[in-house]
């Protein structure tokens, strides 16, 4: 089937509130936790059928492992290059000391990333779940990909400063990533100076004790690598009024 037929059927079995719930997703996890990772757009299926798990048993703000559950082809055991990426960040900003190892990203996606009492906070600029960025099932709902970004973008920006804004305490670090998407994520942060560093692979800046940084979409493919990860890190704690 391509993609606009895909789309007729999406849009012919989806209500109008069960598409403003997943326009209303708000991500996973503690947004008062010490870490923020912030997408480019939720991963995901778009078939119908796992849209309306969404739809039926989600919350606004859920449990990463708890809520992917309902798929039942998912094994957070899985290392899943992006999670690995924000895990093996989370343990080197924490001091661990395996944090480059599988092991250490298998058991921290699996029992601590994005669930309420954790120390992170998952979310995306754009909410429709989609596998890949030029993918676009969603044609029969929004229109062109453009069109979507356009209309949804002010109320998703919105909704992202107002979690910052609520936040208590303060994240330490907000990482975005997804260089395509910096534009956005400057939106989103205009209170925040953001200044070129480690050769024009991040951007970053601060307010108060938050240090704020852009980066490249989490994969070896872009320059991510552990590697990457490790000057990514000190450099950030070399920024952070919290670190001695």
């Amino acid at each position: 089937m391509d993609d606009s037929g895909v789309g007729a059927k999406i849009v012919t079995e989806l209500t109008a509130a069960q598409i403003e719930k997943l326009l209303m997703f708000r991500g996973y996890g503690n947004p008062s936790g010490k870490f923020w990772f912030v997408g480019m757009e939720e991963g995901g299926s778009s078939n119908i059928e796992d849209l309306l798990i969404r739809t039926e048993r989600f919350a606004d703000l859920e449990d990463l492992a708890e809520s992917h559950s309902n798929f039942p082809s998912h094994n957070m055991r899985d290392l899943i290059q992006t999670w690995r990426r924000m895990s093996a960040i989370v343990g080197h900003l924490n001091g661990e000391t395996a944090w480059k190892h599988p092991e250490f990203a298998r058991d921290y996606q699996q029992f601590h990333l994005g669930r309420p009492s954790s120390q992170t906070y998952l979310t995306d600029i754009f909410p429709m779940p989609k596998y890949g960025i030029n993918d676009w099932p969603y044609q029969h709902i929004f229109g062109t990909q453009k069109q979507y970004r356009e209309k949804i973008f002010p109320e998703r920006a919105n909704l992202l400063a107002e979690a910052y804004s609520s936040a208590n305490p303060k994240p330490e670090f907000v990482i975005s990533y997804g260089k395509t998407f910096w534009e956005y994520h400057r939106k989103v942060f205009d209170f925040v100076d953001f200044e070129p560093a480690l050769d024009g692979n991040i951007e970053w800046g601060r307010v108060d004790n938050t240090v704020f940084i852009l980066t490249n979409f989490f994969s070896s493919r872009t320059g991510v690598t552990l590697s990457f990860v490790d000057r990514l890190c000190e450099f950030a704690l070399s920024k952070s009024p919290n670190e001695p």
